[in-house]
C-alpha cells in the first residue's frame, strides 16, 4: 500500500511428518504445517539512504518448466533490500518451503545505480521470443540514490535463479514523490508476455493508474494501455496481481489510495488486455496492498494489509467471500504460494515501509489439497460420517455427524506425529478442534486454523477396527451430543463411557 505508492524519502505508510501406524490402521505420509519461521532479518542501510526498512515486498515462484527436471519444485523468493547500490537477492528452497538459502542477487547491470523496488519474479510456461519456456524472470524498479528516474527493467535466468542476464527495459518514469513507476506483474496470455504495473506518469488526467504493456518477444515492449484509471483525478489505484481463473476469465486485484479505507478492490475480464479501465471494481478488503492466488480446484485466495485473515471465494469471484485466519501476520502486499509438493499454501510476509527494520517471516497453510492420503470418519452408532454445518470454510463452524454425500466438508486429511494426530478438513484446511480449548463435558467440536495447540491433537485408541478420539488437552473423547443418530448432531467432547457414539472408523477416499 502507499501514500505516494512509497515516498522515496522514507515515510511510513499503511514437513513434511511421515504418519505413525495406528493399531490395524497404516496412515499414509501427509504434508504437515511448519512456521511461522524468520527469512531474513533487515539490515540497516547507509545513512544517505532514505528506505530504513531494511527489507520488503518479497514475491515467490515455484518452478515447474525447467529443462533441468531436478529444479522443478525448487521455490525462489526475491525481495527489496535497500542498500547504496542495492541488489535484488534470491533465495531458494529445496523442501518446500521449510528452510531457505542465499543462492545469488540480480545487479542492475544495466545502469549500476541499483535494483531498488518491487521485484517480481515469474516462470515462462511457454517459449516467448528466443526465450524458452522454463526461462526465469524477475521484473524490478531501478532507481539511482538521487531519486531521478524510476526504470522498470527485465532481468532472466536459464538455470533456475542462480545467474541473471538483463534482457530489456519495459518503461521508465520520473522520480518516486513525482512520476514514478513501480510494482510490476507479469503473466503470459495469448502469446505475449504482459507486464502490468502502477503508473503516475499522466498526472493531469490520473494521479495514478494501472497500465499493462504487451511483448511477443519480451525485448520489445508495446504501448500502454490503461486498466484501471478513475475519476476523481486523486484516486491511485496501484498493486496489480492478474491472475487466470478456471472458467478461462482473468482476475485482477489492486488497492485503490485516496478512497476511504484503502479498499482492496478486484474485476474480472474475459481479455486479460481489456479492463473497462473506468470501473472501480468490487472490494473485498482493507488496508490495501492486496494478493491473490487460484488454487487447482479453483478457489481464489485474496489478502490484503487491513486484516491478517485470507478471505476466499469458491464461484470465480461471484458470490460471498469467507474469511478465515492465518498463522502469520498480514503484511505489505503478503505473497501467497501454492506448493505442488505438499499440496499447501506458502505465505511470505513482511510489514510495512518505515523507519522500523522489517524481518521477512513466513509459515505455510493448508486449504484442503495437503499431500497424503484423505478419509472419511464414520460414527459406529449412527453410521453417520463427520462433517462442518453447512459445508463452511468459516473458523469455529460446528462440527456434526451427516449422511454421507461424499462432499469435500466430510473428508479429512489425517496427520500423525509422536502419537498425536490432526484433522484436516478437505473443503476448509482447518483442524478439528475444541471451541476456545475448553475442558467440559460438551464442549463443542469446531473447525479452526491449525495453531498446533494441544485441543487440536488427538490420541487414537483402537476398539476393534474403530477408534476413539482421545483430546490431548481435556483427555476427553469426541462423540456425538446424547448419543443421536439424527443427521446434524452436534458432535462434542465428553468423558469416555465406553459408548458406540464416542467410536469412529476411518475409511480412506483418496
Amino acid at each position: 500500500m502507499e501514500l505516494n505508492r512509497r515516498r522515496f524519502f522514507g515515510l511510513g505508510v499503511l514437513a513434511t511428518a511421515a504418519a505413525t501406524a495406528l493399531g490395524e490402521l497404516a496412515l499414509a505420509p501427509s504434508a504437515s504445517a511448519f512456521g511461522p519461521s524468520v527469512l531474513y532479518q533487515g539490515v540497516t542501510p547507509p545513512s544517505d539512504v532514505p528506505q530504513k526498512y531494511g527489507a520488503l515486498y518479497p514475491k515467490t515462484v515455484q518452478l515447474q518448466h525447467q529443462s533441468n527436471s531436478s529444479l522443478n519444485g525448487t521455490l525462489l523468493v526475491v525481495f527489496e533490500q535497500p542498500a547504496e547500490v542495492p541488489v535484488f537477492p534470491i533465495y531458494r528452497s529445496t523442501d518446500n518451503g521449510a528452510t531457505w538459502s542465499h543462492i545469488s542477487s540480480i545487479s542492475d547491470t544495466h545502469y549500476g545505480v541499483g535494483n531498488r523496488c518491487c521485484a517480481y519474479l515469474f516462470e515462462l510456461p511457454q517459449q516467448i521470443g528466443s526465450m524458452p519456456a522454463g526461462t526465469l524472470l524477475c521484473a524490478g524498479i531501478s532507481v539511482p540514490l538521487d531519486d531521478s528516474a524510476t526504470r522498470m527493467e527485465l532481468y532472466s535466468s536459464s538455470n533456475g535463479g542462480q545467474s541473471w542476464s538483463w534482457v530489456s527495459e519495459i518503461a521508465v518514469g520520473g522520480s518516486y514523490s513525482g512520476t514514478a513507476i513501480w510494482e510490476p506483474n507479469l503473466i503470459v496470455a495469448n502469446n505475449k508476455l504482459i507486464c502490468y504495473y502502477s503508473d503516475s506518469r499522466d498526472k493531469t488526467n490520473h494521479d495514478q493508474k494501472i497500465v499493462h504493456q504487451s511483448s511477443t518477444n519480451g525485448v520489445t515492449w508495446g504501448s500502454v494501455v490503461d486498466d484501471v484509471a478513475l475519476s476523481p483525478q486523486n484516486l491511485r489505484p496501484g498493486m496489480p496481481v492478474v491472475s487466470l481463473l478456471p472458467n478461462g476469465n482473468y482476475f485482477m486485484s489492486y488497492e485503490v489510495v485516496n478512497l476511504s479505507g484503502t479498499p482492496t478492490n478486484f474485476k474480472i475480464s474475459s481479455d486479460p488486455e481489456s479492463w473497462t479501465p473506468a470501473n472501480v471494481g468490487t472490494q473485498v478488503g482493507t488496508g490495501g496492498s492486496p494478493f491473490n492466488l487460484v488454487l487447482p480446484d479453483g478457489k481464489i485466495l485474496f489478502n490484503s494489509y487491513g486484516s491478517g485473515n485470507i478471505w476466499i471465494n469458491t464461484s470465480n469471484g461471484t458470490g460471498s467471500w469467507t474469511s478465515v485466519a492465518a498463522p502469520i501476520q498480514g503484511g505489505y502486499s503478503r505473497t501467497l504460494q501454492y506448493v505442488t509438493g505438499t499440496g499447501r499454501v506458502l505465505i511470505m510476509s513482511c510489514p510495512i515501509m518505515g523507519s522500523t527494520l522489517n524481518t521477512i517471516t513466513y509459515a505455510d497453510m493448508d486449504f484442503g489439497h495437503s499431500v497424503g492420503s484423505y478419509y472419511k470418519i464414520v460414527n459406529r452408532k449412527s453410521g453417520l460420517v463427520l462433517g462442518i454445518q453447512g459445508g463452511s470454510q468459516a473458523n469455529g463452524a460446528q462440527v456434526v455427524q451427516w449422511t454421507d454425500t461424499g462432499a469435500a466438508d466430510q473428508a479429512w486429511h489425517v496427520t500423525t506425529a509422536s502419537g498425536r494426530t490432526k484433522f484436516g478438513n478437505r473443503n476448509s484446511g482447518q483442524v478439528i478442534g475444541i471451541w476456545q480449548g475448553g475442558t467440559a463435558d460438551g464442549a463443542d467440536a469446531v473447525q479452526w486454523l491449525d495453531t498446533g495447540s494441544a485441543d487440536q491433537q488427538w490420541q487414537m485408541v483402537a476398539v476393534g477396527s474403530y477408534y476413539k478420539f482421545v483430546d490431548v488437552n481435556s483427555a476427553k473423547v469426541l462423540g456425538v451430543l446424547g448419543g443421536s443418530t439424527s443427521v446434524g448432531a452436534q458432535v462434542v467432547q465428553w468423558t469416555d463411557t465406553g459408548t458406540t457414539d464416542q467410536q469412529w472408523q476411518l475409511v480412506q477416499v483418496s
